[in-house]
């Protein structure tokens, strides 16, 4: 977008402030350190597969240095510059030296753990701690000469005896931003060979396994000079932790962990476009009931080189106390000629995208607060609207981050690339609409009867979303299209929306009632034109409505429902969050027995708080079923007053209906 289209960008960021509530949510697969360097075993001539533990080492040592804190790396060759030679070069001191790999007995686990420890005390002086997970470790310290093992036994750096190693222990370490080291058995016990934690994914494998990936120092033949390999590998845990490796399954004997002992500060940043910017975009996005959060993007043409510049900025976002942890841009297949981010921010490139995100701990980018996160790629682009993603700050252990879909722009292909009309195109047009008072709701109904037609030259083949949203009234209502097979290029389909809003507070008809209707609201179709989604319209209401008796009146919503796959225990569960609401003129005082149904099972809850005209209380529920139950979709209804204990003024408006899907 150029910079003449600033104003109409501001009103389509404005239009979306009510977009997110109704808009889809997805989870983080996993975690992956892509900047993690991949040193070879045969870097060097008189290097041998003996030089794992000084390889690893170092290699977590220059991750560090990337990432804060960069004492931590030299130009050790005097080259002139840091990079992945000097990383080789701090190997080679860490082996010819403390960690005396070049001995008969070599690298073993204690002589890694005092190498590291030393080197990284000696620049940052009790600003770490060294996580060990080995419980004969104080054992082999101090036969092997050290002493009696203890916490301050390497002076600068805390040692602390964890337990023995696991999966949530790597998962957990990793999703932290820690350096984690990894000892698969491989002759004597206390002599492994060590590769660094690179990846995990939260899903297992329908055998149990967990995927799981890692730096190793095995050369690379397919790559010119020398590099290490990425060892593409699944965990599982039986008695013990154990790795596949080389196709057998082998004991993870050792693992450690590098943490900072103090977390980063996030610091709030801001980025100025420069006048000659090719393109400057601003979009503000509501999150549910969560806050809203706005990006600015601006790009920049140094020559044949693209530069893309988001501004995130919280302006209102909490998720269980904290802030935003998570930002997420469509990769199209470019190449990254280089990035930019202020530590703590930590950049993974990898599933198509591009994500910055923030160490579990973090509480996040706070409400007030800006992130700048730069991305440089080959030119000309096109600056093209695409579906990012906001997530919230690491959740408990084993829950999937939350993901956020919002619109901002990013880079696509040049407008040559792509073939003339060879995509979908969906626009929404209004066919008639009418407003009416309810005497059984005592509130007026806005109904719009509307189509959706394909104007793009291929059809829609996956399902997509129209969402009625109120501008001078709240409301909201969405609806699925689901197009089996597609929906051909000219065709169209039918749809019909509706919500309700009360009287005026003169008891009079509203007049008008502005609404949008946005067809893709959950942007899942990959469109010729993102920016034809969007029409509007005004209706009047009529009818008056009647005097409201006083009594109390329930109302339930589905704010969240997941279905996840649990292959240990052999079942499913479908988890939901309702919200109840009290919209009548009296308080509830006596117990509200709420209920989650669908054919696979159910589950209920009780109430117990006071709901005062206008409260609400949050539930949650839980069903589970065989693993031999999956199911696309899964109707879920859930009830508040299923008992019919309480006397409301309408008993009809006490459910809500969500699907879920269980693959």
């Amino acid at each position: 977008m150029r910079r003449h289209a600033f104003l109409l960008v501001l009103f389509m960021g404005f239009s979306l402030l009510s977009l997110m509530g109704s808009a889809q949510v997805d989870t983080l697969p996993g975690l992956i350190l892509t900047d993690l360097q991949l040193i070879s075993e045969e870097s060097l001539p008189h290097w041998t597969p003996d030089w794992t533990g000084p390889i690893q080492g170092a290699t977590i040592a220059a991750w560090f240095a990337e990432h804060g804190y960069p004492a931590l790396m030299h130009d050790f060759n005097g080259d002139g510059v840091i990079d992945e030679l000097d990383t080789i070069e701090l190997a080679d001191n860490f082996g010819r030296g403390i960690m005396r790999t070049e001995t008969p007995r070599g690298t073993t686990d204690v002589r890694l753990v005092v190498g590291l420890g030393n080197y990284i005390a000696e620049h940052y002086p009790d600003q770490f701690v060294l996580k060990i997970y080995d419980r004969s470790f104080p054992s082999e310290f101090a036969i092997q000469g050290y002493g009696t093992f203890a916490p301050d036994a390497i002076p600068g750096i805390l040692l602390e005896l964890m337990e023995e190693p696991s999966i949530p222990a790597y998962v957990h370490e990793l999703s932290y931003g820690e350096g984690v080291i990894v000892g698969i058995e491989e002759g004597e016990a206390d002599r492994n060979r060590y590769l660094s934690g690179r990846s995990f994914l939260y899903d297992e494998t329908p055998e149990g396994y967990t995927p799981l990936d890692f730096a190793w120092s095995k050369e690379d033949r397919w790559e010119t000079g020398h590099q290490g390999q990425v060892l593409e590998t699944v965990g599982k845990t039986e008695d013990r932790l154990y790795n596949e490796f080389l196709g057998d399954w082998v004991p993870v004997e050792f693992m450690l962990a590098l943490s900072p002992a103090f977390e980063q500060e996030v610091e709030t940043e801001e980025h100025s476009c420069p006048d000659d910017a090719i393109a400057y975009d601003v979009t503000t996005t509501t999150l549910g009931d969560y806050g809203q959060i706005e990006i600015e993007e601006c790009v920049i043409r140094d020559g044949d080189v693209d530069i893309y510049i988001w501004t995130v900025t919280n302006l209102s976002f909490m998720k269980d106390g904290c802030g935003l942890c998570f930002f997420q841009i469509p990769n199209p297949g470019f190449p990254v000629a280089f990035h930019s981010e202020l530590p703590p921010w930590i950049f993974t490139s990898s599933w198509g995208t591009w994500t910055w995100w923030l160490p579990g701990g973090s509480c996040g980018l706070l409400p007030g607060q800006s992130a700048v996160f730069i991305v440089a790629v080959p030119g000309p682009t096109i600056d093209t609207w695409v579906i990012a993603h906001i997530g919230q700050c690491m959740p408990p252990p084993g829950i999937k981050p939350l993901l956020f879909r919002v619109k901002t722009t990013g880079p696509g292909l040049p407008d040559d690339d792509i073939p003339d009309g060879r995509c979908p195109d969906l626009v929404v047009r209004i066919l008639d609409q009418s407003c009416a008072y309810d005497t059984f709701t005592q509130s007026y109904e806005l109904m719009v009867w509307a189509e959706v037609a394909n104007i793009g030259g291929e059809p829609v083949t996956s399902s997509f979303d129209v969402l009625l949203t109120g501008v001078s009234h709240a409301g909201s209502d969405t609806v699925t299209v689901t197009v089996p097979p597609e929906l051909p290029s000219g065709g169209t389909v039918p749809v019909t929306l509706a919500f309700t809003v009360p009287p005026e507070p003169t008891g009079g008809a509203p007049c008008p009632i502005d609404f949008e209707l946005m067809v893709d609201s959950g942007y899942s179709v990959n469109e010729c034109n993102e920016t034809n989604n969007l029409t509007s319209g005004s209706e009047c209401c009529y009818g008056e409505p009647q005097q409201e008796e006083e009594c109390p009146d329930l109302t339930v919503e589905i704010r969240l429902i997941t279905c996840e796959l649990d292959p240990r225990q052999g079942i499913y569960e479908i988890t939901v969050e309702a919200l109840v609401r009290n919209i009548g003129t009296e308080t509830i005082t006596d117990p509200i027995w709420v209920e989650a149904d669908c054919d696979r099972g159910s589950d209920n809850a009780i109430i117990h708080t006071d709901l005062d005209p206008g409260d609400t209380a949050t539930t949650d529920f839980s069903i589970t079923f065989s693993i031999n139950q999956p199911g696309c979709p899964i109707p879920v209804t859930v009830e508040v007053d299923y008992l019919d204990f309480i006397d409301e003024c309408d008993e009809s408006n006490n459910t809500a209906t969500a699907d879920t899907c269980c693959r």
